[in-house]
């Protein structure tokens, strides 16, 4: 497993993010509320989780956001009915406020990549390094962007 350079995490995290700002709007009004995942979340729901995600672990990583969840036995954060809570309350969130979210909370990834010492202990401590724990709010995106593009192509 090679260690991304800074460099290479902002490159990859400025891709997702113009990949997913491109994506989005490809959705119909229609299609943004109904087309679902199995489990039921729709586009709005979705990309909205990628935002809250990537707002909340930058925030984390930069030391402004106290960790809360406990983790998983694979080290990263047990979200459990977060995730659903979340879901909840952001259902109403405007079409325009859900892109500007997804936007904001990729602003603060980057902050929090510019700003981080990448091989110091990450938000819960020398379980992740705050190198790994960045490379996993891109990673994050770049999963969801994945489930998006293929429900757009009717997969």
């Amino acid at each position: 497993m090679t260690t991304p350079s800074r460099e290479q995490l902002l490159t990859a995290l400025e891709q997702e993010r113009a990949a997913l700002l491109d994506l989005l709007p490809r959705f119909s009004d229609e299609r943004w509320r109904e087309a679902t995942r199995a489990d039921g979340w729709s586009v709005h729901d979705v990309a909205m989780h990628i935002a809250d995600a990537t707002y909340g672990l930058a925030l984390m990583a930069l030391g402004e956001l106290k960790p809360s969840l406990p983790l998983d036995d694979s080290g990263w954060i047990a979200v459990g009915d977060l995730n659903e809570q979340r879901r909840q309350r952001a259902a109403g969130f405007s079409r325009e406020k859900v892109m500007a979210r997804v936007s904001g909370g990729f602003d603060h990834a980057r902050r929090a990549i510019e700003a981080a010492d990448l091989d110091a202990p990450g938000p819960y401590g020398p379980v992740h390094t705050q190198r790994i724990w960045l490379s996993r709010i891109i990673d994050h995106a770049r999963e969801h962007r994945a489930e998006l593009e293929a429900l757009l192509a009717g997969r």
